[in-house]
């Protein structure tokens, strides 16, 4: 069976660059159109794909968002919620009040309210929701509580999602990715270098060598999992998080 994506309506937040822009560009490959949101104004020319300067912590600006894309295109057939904040490492005694508050409204916030507005548009011909989770869904390391903490609720609001949408024939599912070499991560590892953390060459190294398969994971690998997520493929799979990390779950 081959991915049934063509002409599909899809909504991707945090698109302009990234995990974000890689899936665009996999769903305009496999026929699929649609639109972007992104905090920043984007230049993009993507055959059929529209996109949004939209800040998803902003409710009024994602309900401006949808009607745009209700008066263009009608209804969506896949949301991926993908628009996220990575913070810099601090540990949980050095946390910063006003940060915390700006993660949260984007990660946990800014996700939920996709979701809710995203409904109007799928329930009356179901469809898939693919929320951005981490492999810190399920991980703890020392460092990384604030954004360990978004993504721990992200997985929280998939499952209850799941439930709540399951009637409309919506499915909610989320992707896990590991160790991703954005560069969003690599200014993480830098930002990690610079509190005096591990050496930036040595943690590349070791995130390398604590999967089981010997590698980082790809912005392809993920975008791939988006598309499954988005077809037929899946249609039994909800309330999941699929982890996309080389077996990095397996071994920490």
């Amino acid at each position: 069976m081959v991915l049934d994506l063509e002409n599909k309506k899809v909504l991707v937040s945090g698109s302009s660059n990234g995990l974000g822009l890689k899936i665009v560009e996999k769903f305009s490959e496999n026929g699929s159109i649609g639109f972007g949101f992104d905090i920043q104004e984007s230049s993009l020319d993507i055959k059929k794909w529209n996109f949004l300067k939209v800040n998803v912590s902003k409710e009024e600006e994602i309900i401006r968002g949808f009607e745009e894309i209700r008066k263009k295109i009608g209804n969506l057939d896949v949301v991926v919620a993908n628009a996220g904040i990575v913070p810099q490492w601090r540990t949980i005694n050095s946390i910063d009040n006003d940060e915390w508050d700006n993660v949260f409204n984007v990660n946990v916030k800014g996700i939920a309210l996709t979701i809710k507005h995203a409904f109007e548009l799928m329930k009356s011909s179901g469809g898939s929701i693919i929320v951005m989770g981490s492999v810190n869904s399920l991980l703890g390391h020392s460092g990384q509580s604030l954004y360990t903490a978004t993504k721990h609720a992200l997985l929280g609001i998939v499952k209850c999602a799941s439930v709540d949408l399951g009637k409309y024939k919506i499915r909610v599912n989320a992707i896990g990715p590991g160790p991703i070499a954005t560069d969003a991560f690599l200014n993480r590892l830098k930002s990690r270098e610079e509190n005096g953390g591990m050496s930036f060459k040595a943690a590349l190294d070791r995130f390398a060598n604590n999967t089981a398969l010997g590698k980082m994971a790809t912005e392809d690998d993920v975008a791939n999992t988006a598309l499954y997520l988005g077809s037929s493929l899946s249609s039994s799979i909800t309330g999941h998080i699929i982890p996309v990390s080389n077996g990095l779950i397996r071994i920490e």
